[in-house]
């Protein structure tokens, strides 16, 4: 049984999508739509890419209207710094959930 685990965790990872850097990526931050948050999360990615001037983002409020969906893309240079957006942004206290 513990042979298959361990093969299908294979298979997953395998099938893993290869990622290239630098190149844009994008994350989504889902905050009460309040103190203006789409300018609040485009800051904290602001704060850990090389190049600020590359993050724009675009938003979407929920259907009525107490919370706002930020897209934000930006340039990564390796997956650490991917990695270090995500776990910023999840860290947030004013963000619900980040895909």
């Amino acid at each position: 049984m513990f042979g298959r685990v361990s093969k299908k965790t294979e298979s997953l990872s395998e099938e893993r999508p290869i990622q290239h850097f630098p190149d844009t990526y994008s994350i989504k931050a889902v905050g009460v739509d309040e103190n203006n948050f789409a300018e609040f999360a485009a800051d904290v990615v602001r704060r850990l890419v090389d190049d600020a001037s590359s993050v724009s983002y675009r938003t979407r409020p929920s259907r009525n209207g107490s919370y706002l969906a930020v897209t934000l893309s930006f340039v990564a240079v390796d997956q650490q710094q991917l990695d270090a957006v995500f776990e910023q942004m999840s860290a947030q206290d004013r963000v619900v959930w980040v895909l």
